[in-house]
């Protein structure tokens, strides 16, 4: 789930799912990729990368927008699909800390631009949620439903830029009840849970556990287990204090894609940061898969969906 080198990138990491463990077995995503031998990451009991920084939002905000466009091959509009986003990231800010809700909120921007998942080094960038209508490249996934791609500072594991990728192409996407095929605020919970820095977990009723089943899971993934509040809180507590409360993006706000923004000295107001705060540390990226394992029992297809 975790890119090594020191320079940005995206890589998939299929995790497999095991036996049960007990009540927790939620997982922080952390800055060292165990798919790389060379960075001798260590596995605990429940399968947690414990090697590394854990990922997180250092500010007590973040935003996240819709691509304008949905998914035109499932019928869907961005109104469609927006309030669903919301109802997702809200399961996560809602979540009972026992004296709090967690120190993370994540504010819904208006329609977004780009339709590629991206980050700009020097330009202006957005947290988006799109629809790949054209292809789904991702090797090894192809009949997965959703990719998050998280970037991050490697030396401290603070998150600059996250991505949620839907698969438009060969996914049915199903939107309400009752739930005809692809639950769309089922993926997007789980992928809400890989955007603030969780990796999946070994609790067979955990909304991060890697394999959904839309005819046997229903819509167990919109709402959140004990496994998911536990991690959420502690990735932030609600006595945290956050290094900051803004909630611009990194190196400023744009909802165009950073080949059709200015460049940096020819800025027009674009962005809402006029700060380009660059950290010293290199950047690095992850990328959390939802799968399908796709099978035909007797004349209907049920699928499978496995998250990574």
């Amino acid at each position: 789930m975790m890119r090594g080198s020191n320079t940005l990138g995206a890589a998939a990491v299929l995790a497999t799912l095991l036996a049960a463990p007990g009540a927790y077995a939620f997982c922080r995503t952390t800055t060292c990729d165990p798919s790389k031998p060379t960075e001798h990451c260590q596995l605990d009991a429940d399968q947690c990368v414990v090697t590394g920084n854990t990922l997180g939002w250092r500010s007590s905000c973040v935003t996240v927008g819709v691509q304008q466009m949905g998914s035109p091959h499932n019928g869907l509009t961005y109104d469609d699909v927006a309030p669903l986003v919301e109802q997702a990231f809200g399961a996560w800010m809602q979540a009972d800390c026992g004296g709090g809700t967690p120190s993370i909120d994540v504010q819904m921007l208006g329609p977004i631009e780009c339709g590629v998942s991206q980050y700009n080094p020097d330009r202006g960038n957005a947290n988006i949620v799109l629809f790949r209508e054209d292809d789904w490249p991702y090797i090894g996934a192809a009949n997965a439903i959703g990719l998050t791609t998280t970037r991050f500072d490697k030396k401290t594991g603070d998150l600059w830029d996250a991505d949620i990728e839907l698969n438009g192409v060969t996914a049915t996407i199903s939107i309400g009840d009752p739930i005809t095929g692809d639950d769309l605020l089922s993926v997007l919970t789980h992928e809400a849970g890989h955007f603030l820095g969780l990796s999946h977990s070994l609790n067979q009723t955990a909304t991060m556990r890697p394999i959904y089943d839309p005819a046997r899971d229903g819509d167990d993934f919109r709402s959140l287990a004990p496994d998911d509040i536990a991690g959420i809180c502690e990735a932030y507590p609600p006595a945290r204090q956050p290094a900051t409360a803004s909630c611009d993006n990194r190196h400023g706000f744009s909802q165009q894609c950073g080949a059709d923004q200015p460049a940096p000295n020819q800025s027009k107001g674009c962005s809402l940061n006029a700060r380009s705060a660059v950290l010293g540390a290199s950047g690095s990226s992850s990328a959390s898969l939802l799968l399908v394992l796709a099978s035909v029992v007797g004349a209907r297809l049920a699928r499978r969906r496995r998250i990574v």
